[in-house]
């Protein structure tokens, strides 16, 4: 009973008025007349009756016919009853599922690594493609599409939605080839921006990918139940639908993968050794020797040529140090060749590394002591600018505060300040500037240094707005254990060194007095908003609402065993600051005195001149870069533009925004599609030497291969959200099902009208001839 009780709704769902099914109880009514009929009367027997009788066999057929008759007047009133009631069936099983009413759809195309997989003939990312053209086909001329490519960010292929599905079509042929992570969540958010302008009663988002994990982060709820909302914002609730485009496919097994390529430094100087670092992953089940080649420019270094064993279901570092000759932009490719690795787009990753034949560093100093010895940048100035290198890698310029002007940082890529306490009007905001523009500051205090002057030249121009000086602190003498750098302080790639190296002097230095600072700290009668405010303006290309935007929050790099910050880096625009507790003379250390002072010097330099190069650049960062005009007279007040484009890694040009910058150019791309390698050219020469070159990184979570569990289906699909399918056939049938019906009541009426013409028939052919049989002989 209880399955009755459960099916009876489900079969009413197939009759769009089903309280006329109540006409059937009319089906009765001839069996009440047929059994009306039957009454008993009084028998008259008379003599001649026995001549009258029928046989047998006619009265056989006379019963078959009467119950024939019979049927057919129940079955018309039966047939009448249900074409009142209006049945349908779904016409798709015949016909095809087909779109019924106007809708809006967005196509959501996985673009990541994992799609680049084949079953043997085409990738699945081709697969996704064919896939979304099928799905068109059974879309109505008047319904709408819209495309996005999902990446590490969303690309909007198709984004104002488009009624020409040829256009579409053409549209999906001209996304690249899998390459990169994809953010799905993302991507489908951007979808659902899109369906919020639209005006269709049907909205759906059909997302065409694999089965991976990485995609979709179904751990972080957060992020989900934010995205509901998103869902429940247009007045129309898009349905979401996840077709699985590898289906049939196995689980991607014993793929080996490169990560990120980490980089000592992302400038150096020629012949100055460079060291890459790179994870080999492999996520088989057994062992793994990974023939491993190193790539620069392009051009296989032979002797650099590696093979690399991997435990199953881990991952080895390896190393290298390259040095290079030439200066300008070198791209060094790490590559890895295994015919039997199911994905092949992680099979290889870039860095790029600027050389420049020194880096112009300015030294301010605060002293008025005619002993050079005395001054604050005296170690500094030795350190950088010996007497006996003749090619250096830092050509280092001092110049006293009062006398700096901003004509001495035009030239420069990084500026020191050590313990500065004055600087000429306007320098503190032009410094600001300097360092928005994509250069170094690097803050050193000392024993002149004050709260107060540390306030006036550097929080309230806006350098580093949230820090402020405390005290100064002396370390105890008797202490048993002096003040030294923590080494698990050391995180940043340009420290890393120092701690990694047995015997780093770094570690050993000894600090006998250092401020300490807050950070995070914001006042409400302070005046540095406004003051920074008044010089916005002076800042080229911010981009950005206000100067809070500009600057990060600084985050500590090196810290002492005591605990206090030695060092603090905050990103400002372009470039950053580095700001140092202690002084980098011996007045409060003695860090000069040590071995590592000369290298800790250059890479903290190098590091922070490498800001105004950015080669390595996250995905969607522009691309910026410096194009000198060397035919240009320096009193030219006008000059030719050149054409310039960007080389994308799928051999597609792109046009680069140019803008001047003194005598030079400033070339940009405002934001990046793909991962992989770009190359500025000259427009007229594509295949000449690049001007210049940039890696775009990948978020490398999306070599885990790990597949969606149940578990994570069940987290996803909560409240509805989504709908997860294997086939198209089954996507078309849950999303056309009630669409693609057809009434069956026109059928039902004129097969009641046939019925009810084979009753007049058959009931005439009983009143003319039914008894003719009445004339044969008499039965035996």
């Amino acid at each position: 009973m209880a399955n009755r009780s459960r099916s009876l709704p489900s079969m009413l769902q197939f009759f769009l008025n089903p309280v006329m099914l109540a006409g059937l109880a009319g089906v009765g009514l001839p069996v009440v007349a047929h059994l009306l009929s039957r009454r008993k009367y009084d028998v008259v027997q008379w003599g001649a009756m026995q001549f009258l009788n029928p046989s047998r066999k006619t009265r056989r057929k006379l019963k078959l016919e009467e119950l024939l008759l019979l049927l057919i007047r129940m079955s018309a009133i039966a047939l009448l009853a249900f074409a009142a009631s209006r049945p349908w069936i779904s016409s798709g099983f015949l016909t095809g599922y087909r779109s019924a009413g106007s809708r809006d759809v967005v196509f959501v195309i996985d673009g990541s690594n994992s799609m680049s997989r084949s079953d043997g003939l085409t990738n699945l990312h081709q697969k996704a493609i064919r896939r979304a053209n099928e799905f068109l086909a059974t879309l109505r001329p008047g319904d709408t599409v819209a495309v996005i490519d999902a990446r590490d960010q969303p690309i909007p292929i198709v984004k104002s939605p488009l009624q020409n599905h040829d256009v579409v079509r053409e549209k999906l042929k001209s996304i690249p080839p899998p390459a990169g992570a994809g953010d799905l969540q993302r991507a489908c958010e951007e979808a659902v921006g899109i369906l919020g302008r639209c005006s269709n009663g049907a909205r759906e988002i059909i997302v065409f990918s694999d089965r991976q994990r990485s995609g979709w982060s179904p751990s972080d709820n957060a992020s989900w139940e934010r995205f509901e909302d998103v869902l429940n914002f247009p007045s129309v609730r898009p349905d979401l639908w996840v077709v699985d485009v590898s289906s049939g496919l196995g689980a991607i097994r014993n793929n080996v993968s490169l990560g990120r390529i980490k980089v000592s430094r992302d400038l150096t100087v020629p012949n100055f050794p460079v060291s890459f670092q790179v994870p080999v992953r492999n996520s088989g089940s057994e062992a793994v020797n990974v023939p491993l080649q190193i790539l620069t420019n392009g051009q296989r270094v032979a002797n650099l040529d590696a093979t690399v064993s991997v435990p199953p279901q881990s991952e080895t570092v390896f190393s290298r140090s390259i040095s290079f000759t030439g200066a300008g932009t070198n791209i060094v490719s790490i590559k890895l060749s295994l015919p039997e690795d199911p994905v092949a787009a992680d099979n290889a990753t870039h860095a790029a590394v600027q050389v420049t034949s020194a880096v112009p560093v300015l030294l301010v100093e605060n002293s008025d002591s005619l002993n050079r010895s005395n001054w604050n940048t005296f170690f500094a100035s030795l350190a950088l600018t010996s007497p006996d290198n003749k090619s250096p890698w830092i050509v280092a310029k001092t110049v006293k505060a009062n006398d700096l002007t901003a004509a001495d940082l035009q030239s420069v890529a990084a500026v020191v300040l050590a313990d500065v306490t004055e600087l000429p009007e306007g320098l503190p905001h032009q410094l600001l500037d300097f360092a928005t523009r994509g250069n170094g500051v690097f803050l050193c205090l000392g024993r002149d240094t004050s709260p107060e002057s540390f306030q006036k030249l550097y929080a309230a121009p806006g350098l580093l707005p949230t820090v402020r000086l405390t005290r100064m602190k002396t370390a105890d003498p008797d202490a048993a254990t002096p003040a030294t750098v923590a080494p698990y302080s050391l995180e940043s790639e340009w420290l890393n060194r120092f701690r990694e190296r047995k015997g780093a002097s770094l570690l050993k230095a000894i600090f006998r007095q250092w401020w300490l600072v807050e950070t995070g700290v914001t006042t409400a009668d302070d005046d540095s908003d406004s003051e920074a405010g008044d010089n916005a303006s002076t800042i080229p290309d911010r981009g950005l609402s206000s100067l809070q935007e500009l600057i990060d929050p600084p985050v500590t790099v090196a810290q002492l065993n005591t605990g206090d910050p030695l060092l603090l880096q905050a990103a400002c625009g372009r470039g950053s600051v580095l700001l140092m507790t202690s002084n980098i003379n011996t007045s409060m250390n003695n860090l000069p005195t040590t071995p590592d002072y000369v290298p800790f010097l250059h890479e903290a330099l190098f590091q922070m001149a490498a800001s105004r190069v950015q080669r390595n650049v996250r995905f969607g960062q522009p691309l910026i870069a410096t194009v000198p005009n060397e035919d240009a007279p320096s009193d030219a007040t006008t000059r030719d533009e050149p054409r310039l484009s960007f080389a994308t890694p799928y051999d597609e040009s792109l046009e680069a925004e140019l803008r001047p910058d003194n005598q030079d150019w400033i070339a940009s791309l405002p934001a990046t599609r793909f991962p992989g390698v770009y190359e500025l050219h000259e427009t007229d020469k594509p295949e000449g030497e690049p001007l210049d070159a940039f890696v775009i990184n990948y978020d490398h979570e999306e070599d885990n291969p790990e597949e969606l569990t149940a578990d994570d289906r069940a987290r996803l699909i909560v409240n509805d959200r989504m709908t997860f399918v294997d086939s198209l056939d089954q996507l078309q049938k849950q999303m056309y099902g009630n669409e693609s019906r057809s009434e069956l009541w026109a059928w039902l009426l004129w097969l009641f009208l046939g019925l009810l013409l084979v009753e007049i028939w058959m009931t005439r052919r009983l009143v003319m001839n039914g008894h003719a049989g009445r004339d044969g002989p008499p039965a035996d």
